[in-house]
């Protein structure tokens, strides 16, 4: 079976970002980075990976102070405590739903960022 965070890879062009994330756990918020972000979703760095298919509500950070708040699932997470080739803990989350006003904040970041990126290979 086919990696479903895959297929939002391919939808949407992925940036490797560190901003901060808050998400609640159980009877808790949890604050982690996020190290991986796209349209589609993000890669969410943890010790404690959630189960798959565990609904999330999540509220990014973008650089600017702007928070994006989106309802998620996860659709794939990596445990070192497996053995993989992959290197980092965490989970992958796709986004369900944004607001429309967040969406068009985290498409203007990764709008940013596609132009930064396109400088610098020129």
């Amino acid at each position: 079976m086919a990696d479903p965070g895959a297929e939002a890879s391919r939808r949407f062009p992925r940036f490797e970002v560190e901003i901060w994330v808050d998400f609640p756990t159980l009877d808790t918020v949890t604050s982690s980075y996020v190290l991986n972000l796209s349209q589609g979703g993000v890669f969410i760095k943890s010790d404690a990976p959630l189960p798959l298919d565990t609904e999330v509500d999540l509220v990014l950070t973008l650089p600017s102070g702007d928070p994006v708040q989106a309802k998620g699932r996860v659709v794939w997470n990596h445990d070192l405590t497996r053995d993989t080739e992959r290197g980092l803990r965490g989970c992958g989350i796709q986004f369900m739903s944004l607001p429309d006003n967040d969406r068009a904040l985290l498409r203007d970041y990764l709008d940013s960022l596609s132009v930064r990126g396109k400088r610098r290979n020129h």
